[in-house]
Parts: structure tokens; sequence; C-alpha cells
């Protein structure tokens, strides 16, 4: 008798701690106990006495609040070990990148040379000035390895290129497309800001709407100018025409292309990669 009111005892807290249900309890109650019946009422009553509830409800809040913070803890060790095995800035990504431990998702070396890696949906590498005198974290939305199909068609006056301070960017003002010419001019004219040092000036390739009537009227006929020209073609195409810098094509293609044409200046590829 003694054995079963202990296996009893043992099922019961099994059931409250809702290892086993009510039915796997009853029933092995029956086969434990042959007067389980009133063993039970025994249980209930013991159960419904004062002074024995305030002491089961303390213990079992105690059990759950140890098994809270039990649960929190791991949570927390498991978070830190986690957090620690990733990058924390872009210097700490670039080292990963070049050591190997980055997903090919995350990042990678481009010719063996140039350390990409992305994050918030850019890609990041860093380069000299073209004076050598400052190093660069380049920011584009496209990688060398989503460009590589791009080829930039003729050539490019880098005498012109290199003398000139300020450069035009001009586009078609009658366009469809503002928002994919504006993210497009956006980005070149950052780079040419910062890393080239060269003013950007908004132009008009024709004299047709208002606000181009306070703007200077540039197309690349404009020998004696540097001139990106961003127009908007149902053909995706890249090329140089001596003083000028064109991107035809549509919604992000402008883009892709831009990104295209700095890679090419910054010399990491070439007008056409094998």
């Amino acid at each position: 008798m003694i054995d079963s009111k202990k296996k009893l005892d043992i099922l019961k807290g099994s059931f409250e701690s809702e290892v086993i249900n009510k039915e796997e309890y009853e029933k092995w109650k029956e086969k434990l106990e042959p007067d389980v019946k009133e063993f039970d009422k025994k249980i209930e009553y013991a159960i419904k006495e004062p002074e024995e509830e305030p002491k089961k409800s303390s213990d079992k809040a105690l059990f759950i609040a140890v098994l809270v913070i039990l649960v929190l803890l791991a949570l927390v060790l498991s978070f830190s070990v986690i957090y620690k095995q990733q990058p924390k800035t872009l210097e700490d990504m670039h080292v990963s990148n070049l050591k190997g431990k980055l997903k090919p998702e995350q990042g990678y070396v481009y010719k063996g040379v140039y350390s990409f890696v992305t994050l918030d949906n850019l890609w990041y590498t860093q380069i000299t000035s073209p004076k050598g005198t400052k190093v660069y974290s380049l920011a584009l939305r496209y990688s060398p390895k989503d460009l590589k199909d791009i080829v930039i068609e003729g050539q490019l006056d880098s005498n012109l290129f290199n003398s000139q301070s300020e450069f035009f960017v001009t586009f078609n003002p009658t366009g469809k497309e503002f928002s994919f010419v504006g993210l497009a001019v956006a980005d070149f004219n950052t780079h040419m800001s910062k890393v080239f040092e060269k003013k950007p000036i908004a132009a008009c390739d024709r004299n047709e709407t208002e606000p181009c009537m306070s703007r200077p009227i540039v197309t690349c006929e404009d020998k004696d100018k540097l001139v990106l020209y961003i127009k908007e073609s149902d053909r995706f195409r890249t090329y140089y025409n001596g003083n000028c810098i064109v991107v035809e094509g549509n919604g992000l293609d402008l883009v892709k292309g831009v990104d295209r044409v700095l890679y090419n200046l910054y010399n990491i590829m070439e007008e056409e990669e094998v």
C-alpha cells in the first residue's frame, strides 16, 4: 500500500506539472490502488484544507518563477553568443570577409582585392581616393557580380574628366520615370562630389518645361563640358561618348547603369568584364 501511495504521489505530481493528462492519471490510479476512490477523497479533503492551500500555491508559484528565470537566462546567454558572432561594424565585416568567414550572400572578395559586404540593402567596399589622400567607404546599390554582364561601350575623354571641377547632369524633362531618373542622378552626384570632388550642375536636354527655363540646356554635343546624360529608353545601354557619360534604359536599369559607370571610374571594373 505504501508503494502504491508513493507511485500515486509521483503520478499526481506529473499530472499537476502537465507531464501526463488527467486520463492517463486516472488510468494509472485504477491500476495501482484498488480503493482509489476512497484515497481520492482523502486527497481532495487534504487539498481543501485552508492551511495546505497557501503552501501548495506558494510552491507552484516558486516553481514557475524559477522556471521562467531559467528560460530567460538561457535566452540571454544564447542571444549573447549569437550576437558576439556577428560583426559589429563595416570594418569588422570587411575583416571577416577577407578571412572567408562571411556567407556568399553577406560578402565576397572581388578580383582578390576588393572586399564587398552588404548591409541594409547596400554594397560596401573601400578604395583610396584618386588623389591618394583618403580612404573611402563606398556604398552602392549593386555589387560587381550583379553588373558583370553590362558592357560600357565607347571611350571617355579622361583628360577632360580629370581637368573639370564640375559636371552637368542632363535628362529629358518630359519623361515619365522621374523617380528612377532622380535616384540614378542622386547616386552619381554623391560619388562625384565626395570622392572625385566635382560639383554637379542640374541641366535639361531641351527647353520644353518651365523649370528648364532657368537651367542650362546641355547635351552630349557640348564638347567642352563633362556630362552625365540619363536617357529614358526601352533599350538598356551604357556608353561613353568623349565628354559624355550616357546611361539609357528604364526603371532600375538606370540605377544599375550608373553603378556600372562608377565602378569603372573607380577602376574596379573594366569597360568590359571578361
